[in-house]
């Protein structure tokens, strides 16, 4: 599988630091080669889009997902695929759970 780089945007990169630890023992166990860090949300306009195969949204900051998804396509990133965590994934840290949901967002995204 290729290299995979995330982001996971939040309320304030706290809570998140969980699900990156999460997902990074979810994608070792499973054999994927995957980068994943966290941001607070509201520095999304600071952010470099290119850097990353999939933004993920903590569920605490789902009312900004499409103006963060409209200013990633006025940057030239409207192919880049967004993924809304479930609450229970995310209130769980199921790393698992959620490298499933993002592995499958990535097979739909054109490459």
């Amino acid at each position: 599988m290729r290299k995979i780089n995330a982001i996971i945007l939040c309320a304030s990169a706290m809570s998140s630091s969980i699900i990156v630890e999460a997902l990074r023992k979810a994608a070792h166990d499973q054999g994927v080669d995957l980068t994943v860090n966290c941001s607070a949300s509201l520095r999304y306009r600071t952010f470099d889009f290119g850097s990353v195969d999939i933004i993920l949204i903590a569920p605490q900051v789902k009312g900004q997902m499409e103006d963060i998804r409209k200013f990633a396509a006025e940057k030239g990133h409207d192919q880049l695929p967004f993924l809304l965590i479930p609450m229970r994934e995310y209130g769980l840290a199921k790393g698992d759970a959620i490298l499933k949901l993002m592995l499958k967002e990535l097979e739909k995204a054109p490459q």
